[in-house]
């Protein structure tokens, strides 16, 4: 008895076989890659999000039911503001004024947005808030401008922030902006 003819592969057949195996998983793992990547990015867009729905959130709290500190008569820039919190101080506690500001603190190119409260149960007294973890790429803008036709002193208070999201050695920066309307109970 004779044994058969045994078929074998050559070396180049093993070796064009071995190059198109690994092309087709270096091509997953360039594919899996990307995906890693989007997930990461998606991760922090919604991280923006988050932040800045309740940045926006306490913002028109204290814009619409609250009077303005100071003299923003004309319509213009400004990189922080106050309010003077009328509707809701039995809750904040105190018989005395309490104050919101709004401001933002640089650490190096890196702005936060801070929110004050001052004045709740003494004068000196104040607790302040950084209201995003992800950092803005400039301050924050407050643009006040007074409704025209309007005695009782609305205002038009807008918020313009632009977050600075790291993607993998890029900066992608990410405008938002809201507006309200201050109420002073006479419109």
């Amino acid at each position: 008895m004779g044994f058969g003819k045994c078929k074998s592969f050559t070396l180049i057949e093993l070796i064009v076989v071995m190059a198109v195996m690994g092309l087709v998983i270096g091509g997953l793992l360039v594919s899996l890659r990307q995906i890693v990547e989007s997930e990461n990015l998606f991760k922090k867009m919604q991280a923006v999000e988050e932040e800045s729905r309740f940045i926006m959130d306490v913002f028109t709290q204290d814009a619409e039911y609250s009077e303005l500190k100071g003299d923003y008569k004309a319509a213009d820039f400004y990189k922080n503001i106050a309010f003077i919190l009328t509707e809701k101080k039995s809750e904040i506690g105190g018989s005395g004024t309490a104050e919101s500001s709004y401001s933002s603190s640089a650490n190096g190119s890196k702005f936060y947005l801070k929110r004050t409260i001052s004045g709740q149960s003494s004068p000196d007294e104040s607790t302040a808030l950084t209201l995003n973890n992800t950092p803005l790429a400039s301050e924050p803008l407050f643009l006040v401008k007074e409704l025209e036709a309007d005695e009782a002193g609305n205002y038009f208070i807008t918020i313009s922030l632009t977050f600075r999201v790291d993607a993998d050695g890029r900066n992608i920066l990410v405008p938002i902006e809201t507006s309200v309307v201050s109420r002073t109970f006479e419109l």
